[in-house]
């Protein structure tokens, strides 16, 4: 995020693949501060940028139980914000409250928490970064924990 002297931010997402040519996209603005943090699927999700996540669960949206079940989505406004106080920590609920009413890049309407959690019938896949791709040990047992979902690796593959 950009802020410049007239307190009107811009905000970009920068692609991996473009990382670096970080210096020149700070170096080019004329402004007070710029911020950045990764979004949330680089952070909680297996990716290129880090391998500390190595699994992540894909589910099919388009189904009609999953929907309803967004209904329980704490980051909706949808959801009563008296009723969101029980879920999120006292030192954070002001932010909190402030953040899901003003989304941008950074708090965004990418992401979910359903507070009562999707149950495993819902899983259509799972997405695993490099160091589980190649550990059969490790694809085996997610196979037998999930034996109706495909395995994907970071480029897209079904590798079970």
């Amino acid at each position: 995020m950009y802020c410049s002297f007239n307190d009107k931010n811009i905000t970009e997402v920068i692609p991996y693949n473009k990382m670096n040519n970080l210096l020149s996209f700070v170096s080019n603005f004329n402004g007070h501060v710029w911020v950045m943090e990764q979004t949330k699927e680089a952070r909680f999700l297996p990716s290129l940028v880090q391998d500390r996540v190595q699994i992540g669960i894909i589910f099919n949206g388009n189904n009609k139980y999953i929907k309803k079940m967004l209904n329980y989505d704490i980051l909706s406004l949808d959801f009563d914000e008296n009723d969101v106080k029980n879920f999120i920590s006292p030192s954070y609920y002001d932010r909190f409250i402030k953040e899901r009413k003003n989304k941008n890049d950074f708090f965004t309407d990418r992401e979910s928490a359903i507070i009562f959690g999707i149950p495993s019938i819902f899983i259509e896949g799972i997405l695993v970064g490099r160091k589980y791709e190649n550990n059969e040990i490790i694809l085996n047992e997610i196979k037998s924990l999930l034996p109706n979902a495909y395995i994907c690796n970071l480029d897209g593959v079904i590798i079970k």
